[in-house]
């Protein structure tokens, strides 16, 4: 029997049955019958195992958003009375979560340094649920040690979970965690402006986060799930030619007077990683300079997104105050871009003529 090329759309927020019968036994749990979106749908189940095509796991669920996705697995994992070691540099949001929300609930939270390890095991005590990380850290772009954490998470019985947005498709890191987070707005959707998010996990988890989902209601709908699963059909050439251009324009930028560092993915003992599409760079000017800096940029846009073929330019101080960075250890004057797929040289081109017109 044929199939349609394209995945259908099932364009609808409720599902019918044909008998009683029929519908307690979804209800019920006893059958894998849809009956409501915020529950699944066959459009959000095809995205599902798409992802799993990527990054293999024994489960992907589908949020409607990153956020949603990180916050509905901090809920199904963790229980009043726990406690959470944090990675130091995490995503904005993300911190907030582990800084004002979960502490409202009866959860503590330890930011360590987990590029440390023997700094990371003093941070575990006895109510020690799970490790939270990021791969590659926002802005420094340090990958951490994964393989020594989960030994580590194992010789304490603790979970750990990684927001692996920045690497989806380049690392399978589904080994060393218990749950991945997806922002599936960056690589997945390119720059077709679909918001989601996913996590990807063991079979231990696979029920308790899919109980959450549908508890707290953050599904992604059946047109952005439709549309995701086309943009991921030319994920792979994207993320080829972003990881090319990001190794070309961090080589380029590291013999500059003017370029005081250049950070990019590399694990704790400074090798290279390829993972994802950022060069974060610290220049040899003041915090002033920074703004007329990114101002004189032309191919870069300014702004907070990534993951597509746009170039973008994150300077650090533009979102978070001064006093905030330093209490977290980050220096201020970082400057982050997202090289696209934009050519390295022209990139690089603009980058410099904006230094020489300070």
């Amino acid at each position: 029997m044929s199939k349609p090329l394209r995945e259908p759309l099932f364009k609808t927020t409720s599902f019918v049955f044909h008998s009683f019968r029929e519908m307690q036994a979804a209800l019920y749990g006893d059958s894998k019958d849809y009956f409501y979106v915020r529950d699944g749908h066959p459009t959000l189940e095809a995205l599902e195992q798409t992802l799993l095509s990527y990054e293999p796991a024994d489960f992907a669920w589908v949020f409607s958003s990153g956020m949603s996705a990180i916050s509905t697995g901090l809920f199904a994992l963790l229980s009043q009375g726990d406690h959470v070691v944090v990675q130091k540099e995490i995503y904005g949001p993300a911190r907030l979560l582990f800084e004002e929300y979960l502490p409202s609930f009866g959860v503590s939270c330890t930011f360590a340094d987990v590029n440390d390890v023997d700094t990371l095991e003093k941070s575990i005590t006895p109510d020690t649920e799970l490790i939270y990380l990021e791969m590659p850290a926002p802005f420094t772009l340090t990958c951490p040690p994964l393989e020594q954490i989960r030994n580590l998470a194992d010789t304490y019985q603790v979970s750990v979970m990684v927001d692996n947005s920045a690497g989806f498709g380049y690392e399978n890191i589904t080994p060393f965690a218990d749950l991945v987070a997806i922002s599936l707005s960056k690589y997945p959707a390119g720059d077709s402006g679909i918001l989601g998010g996913a996590l990807l996990g063991c079979e231990e988890w696979k029920e308790p986060v899919e109980m959450a989902r549908s508890t707290l209601g953050g599904i992604m709908m059946p047109w952005d799930a439709n549309s995701l699963i086309g943009e991921m059909e030319s994920m792979w050439q994207r993320l080829e030619l972003i990881g090319s251009n990001v190794y070309q324009l961090q080589s380029m930028l590291s013999a500059h007077p003017m370029v005081k560092e250049v950070y990019y993915p590399r694990d704790t003992n400074g090798k290279s990683v390829k993972m994802g599409g950022f060069v974060t760079m610290e220049l040899n000017i003041s915090l002033l300079d920074v703004a007329r800096f990114i101002d004189s940029l032309s191919l870069f846009q300014r702004g907070v997104f990534w993951g597509g073929s746009i170039p973008v330019v994150t300077p650090l101080l533009a979102s978070y105050r001064v006093e905030v960075l330093e209490s977290w250890g980050l220096n201020p004057g970082l400057i982050r871009f997202y090289v696209g797929m934009e050519s390295p040289d022209r990139l690089y081109a603009d980058i410099i003529n904006a230094l020489e017109s300070l």
